[in-house]
Formats: C-alpha cells, sequence, structure tokens
C-alpha cells in the first residue's frame, strides 16, 4: 500500500523569488509551497502528504473541496508544490510518532484512482488475485538513489493509459484491470485484446512448455482512455512487466522482451537499453523525464520507468521506480 501520508523532516526551507509571504519546504525529492506564518522550520518533523491524496470530506480539509480534496501538482508564484504539510499537531491526536511512520490511515487520506473508462468497463467478477504483485512503481522522490549507483537500469517510457493484467495459473485464465477481475464477454476491452494477441493460448503453451505460470502487465490505451494524450484509434496494450507465479521472480529484461517478441505483443517504449545512474540527483531524473512520446512525437510523454536489468526475486523486492514529468502533470492536472 502507498504510503501517501508519512512523518517526515523537513531537510531544508528555501525562499521563493519574489514571494514575501511563501517559501518551499523541500523532504527529498519533494518541494511543496508553506506559508511563513506556519512557522514549518528546517530539521521539523511534520506530516508530509504526496499528490494524489484524496483527503475525507470534513471541515478541516474544506479548503481542498475546489479539486474535490485531492491534492495536485500546482505552481505559485513560479514555484512547483506538490503536495501538503501539516504541524503534527494539527491533524493527529499524540505526538509519539517518528520519522518514516505512515499516517496514512490515521488521516483516512486514499489514493486518487482515475475512474474507470466507459470504453473498458465490464462485469466484474472478483478482486484482482493476490498471489500476483500489482503494479504500482514507486516515485523517484521517495527513493535514496545513492542506494542504486551501482545498478545497471533498463528504462521505458510511461504511457499514461489504464492497468492491465493477463494471468495464468492453476485456476485457469484471468483478465483484470488494476484492482479487478472482469467476465469474458464480447465487448470488455481487455477481453478483446485478449483474444487478438490469443494471449490465454500462448500462456497456456508456455506453462506446458516450462511447467511456470506468468502474469503479462501492461497498460492498454487509445480511445475512450485518460483522453487518450497519444491520438490512437481503437485501444491496444503495451505490455512492460512479466512476472513468473510459480517462481516468485520478475522475468529479467531480455527475458520479458524476448517472451513479449515471441508472444507477438507490444512492449512499451524503450527509452534507453542499459543505463548506470551514478551520481544522478532528483532532480536529474526529473528533468530526464522530460521529453516528448515515441508513441506520437507530438505529444509530451508521462515519465520514464526505471526498472533493474537482471531478474528480480519478489522476495528480495522489485527494484523500479518512476519518474514522472512535472510538465506533464501542470497540463495534465496531475
Amino acid at each position: 500500500m502507498r504510503k501517501l501520508a508519512t512523518i517526515r523532516k523537513v531537510d531544508a526551507i528555501r525562499p521563493i523569488e519574489g514571494a514575501d509571504a511563501i517559501e518551499l519546504a523541500i523532504f527529498g525529492g519533494w518541494q511543496v509551497v508553506v506559508k511563513k506564518s506556519t512557522e514549518i522550520t528546517h530539521g521539523m518533523l511534520v506530516v508530509y502528504c504526496e499528490i494524489d491524496s484524496v483527503f475525507p470530506e470534513k471541515p478541516e480539509y474544506e479548503f481542498l473541496r475546489q479539486d474535490k480534496f485531492r491534492l495536485r501538482t500546482k505552481k505559485f508564484r513560479g514555484a512547483l508544490s506538490q503536495g501538503l504539510v501539516f504541524k503534527v499537531e494539527e491533524v493527529l491526536k499524540n505526538d509519539s510518532y517518528k520519522e518514516g511512520d505512515d499516517v496514512t490511515s490515521e488521516l483516512g487520506i486514499t489514493l486518487y484512482e482515475p475512474p474507470i473508462p466507459a470504453a473498458i468497463s465490464g462485469e466484474v467478477v472478483g478482486a484482482f488475485p493476490s498471489w500476483v504483485p500489482k503494479t504500482d512503481e514507486e516515485r523517484v522522490q521517495n527513493i535514496d538513489v545513492t542506494d542504486y549507483y551501482k545498478t545497471d537500469f533498463f528504462v521505458t517510457e510511461k504511457v499514461d493509459g489504464t492497468s492491465c493484467s493477463f494471468i495464468f495459473d492453476e485456476n485457469g485464465f484471468h483478465v483484470c484491470g488494476r484492482n479487478w477481475e472482469y467476465k469474458e464477454t464480447q465487448t470488455q476491452t481487455f477481453w478483446k485484446l485478449a483474444k487478438t494477441y490469443e494471449i490465454e493460448d500462448k500462456l497456456k503453451k508456455y506453462y506446458d512448455e516450462s511447467g511456470s505460470y506468468l502474469a503479462l502487465q501492461g497498460e492498454v490505451i487509445g480511445n475512450g482512455i485518460q483522453k487518450n494524450v497519444y491520438n490512437l484509434k481503437g485501444q491496444d496494450i503495451f505490455i512492460f512487466n512479466i512476472f513468473d507465479i510459480t517462481n516468485r521472480f520478475y522475468l529479467s529484461t531480455t527475458e520479458y522482451r524476448t517472451l513479449c517478441e515471441q508472444f507477438g505483443i507490444k512492449t512499451v517504449p524503450l527509452v534507453e537499453e542499459k543505463m548506470s545512474i551514478e551520481g544522478m540527483t532528483h532532480n536529474d531524473f526529473l528533468e530526464y523525464a522530460l521529453g516528448q512520446s515515441k508513441l506520437n512525437p507530438k505529444a509530451q510523454r508521462e515519465g520514464v520507468v526505471f526498472r533493474s536489468f537482471e531478474q528480480t526475486k519478489i522476495n528480495q523486492g522489485k527494484i523500479s521506480f518512476k519518474a514522472i514529468s512535472n510538465k506533464y502533470l501542470l497540463k495534465h492536472g496531475g
């Protein structure tokens, strides 16, 4: 579960040029505009709430109503602001919390989930299978990038669509969105794509030959999905991960690409084959995220995703994270 609200130490307070009443509070790779009158200071423990946090409709959060109680990326006096900061005593009942504590549930905050597009709606048959990890990379602002300076990464474009998984296991074939499994119908988009690419047959054949069950995880984009910023006709699937359910690991970059090619299924656009991130800062990653989409050079790309080049066991933790373009977020309200 994503930590949307955490106890953080203010890493720095920085002035905003030309602004007398506001300043920037820095938390790792994040920055938030705060009023000077709130007396948020360097080194203070505070509650930091990330963008995409949705607050409960309570009187104390009424100032968020115009954004439907969701935190978005904004600019104030030219300064980027991502999130919200509270003094601990303003929103929590005691001061026994320590740095790093997750207080998302205490505040009643939930993660913003885009509405399911009408183009992919269908009858739900159950929750997303719990034995397959969901796809939700951590944002680069939340990690210590120096931990991965010796790791090589495969970099792909982060495409703005809706999550989809095709899963074959001992219980059969499952077609899922981010949170739900869908019933097979002739009109459900994910199922139409599964039929178009004959995914069930290919996963069955792979199991027969290898003894491993697989989950293909990707992004569906096109007409009726997230404003279709790429101006694509129809809908299509772009795979970004393959998870070996039987052996509990993510396929290496080479294995993932080879298998998608064998299956005749598209992968998300490649940005860089093998990249060292040594010496990069959070700001470097955010600059790197800028650019035009490889799906349509007239469209801004949403960002980039870094995944470790080698195979990753699930119990070792997947080494992956994303850098989202702030330019894209400001334009599209993220």
